[in-house]
């Protein structure tokens, strides 16, 4: 979980400080703001997975930032704040909060809330971020469904070999003899060209890049891949 982008937006310099040493302790990677300006300049670029957010902000109210970025991304937020009326805190949660925390606290509470946050956050990526190959229709379809990938019958037959052999990698001889080819007789060369130019399809349809070479072994699918037979099958 340590790998996932935290952001901290609090007015308060002493606090906002504290909280990004106590998280850079825990092992987390994080960045803290003053404003929301600050913040969405940032988040645009980094697309942060959690903030921790301070209601009481200088330069836009904490509720509407939160109902703001929620409608947009998909980030957890964690409010901590002093208000501690019982309709504020429904309005928190109503909004778009995963969690809300009054001022005082304890620095586990928040701790424990975000590890909570995160966890969550992880299955929901991992149930997302799962390609689709139409195998006899030749066709990969994006993790959202945002687009499809024709494919050529030798790119189809690579996939076909890299999903089956998730999570491990596929060796380079496995794949050219998956071609119909005789390991001893083929030009290696001619594999790297087909597997460069669906990694340029890959990058350019999809702004991806899940296939990857392990030197001296061959490639893996880094992402989840299931094979469907029927395009009825892919929903």
């Amino acid at each position: 979980m340590k790998e996932y982008q935290i952001a901290i937006l609090e007015d308060n310099d002493a606090l906002r400080d504290e909280l990004h040493n106590l998280l850079v302790d825990e092992g987390y990677k994080a960045d803290s703001f003053r404003t929301a300006a600050g913040f969405k300049k940032s988040h645009a670029d980094k697309k942060y997975d959690t903030l921790i957010l301070d209601l009481g902000l200088p330069d836009m109210d904490g509720m509407e930032l939160a109902q703001e970025i929620s409608r947009q991304d998909e980030i957890g937020i964690i409010m901590l704040t002093a208000r501690s009326e019982l309709k504020d805190r429904i309005d928190g949660l109503s909004i778009g909060a995963d969690a809300y925390i009054t001022k005082p606290f304890e620095f586990d509470e928040l701790l424990a809330q975000l590890g909570a946050l995160l966890r969550r956050i992880g299955i929901r990526k991992a149930a997302l971020k799962v390609w689709r190959l139409h195998v006899i229709g030749q066709k990969l379809y994006s993790p959202h469904h945002t687009a499809v990938l024709e494919l050529t019958a030798s790119e189809t037959v690579l996939l076909v070999e890299l999903a089956t052999s998730q999570p491990s990698h596929v060796s380079r001889a496995h794949l050219i003899r998956a071609l119909g080819e005789d390991f001893m007789l083929y030009d290696e060369r001619r594999l790297e060209k087909i597997i460069s130019r669906l990694r340029t399809k890959l990058l350019d349809s999809f702004n991806a890049s899940p296939i990857k070479a392990i030197r001296g072994k061959g490639y893996i699918f880094k992402e989840k891949i299931e094979l469907h037979h029927s395009a009825d099958q892919i929903r």
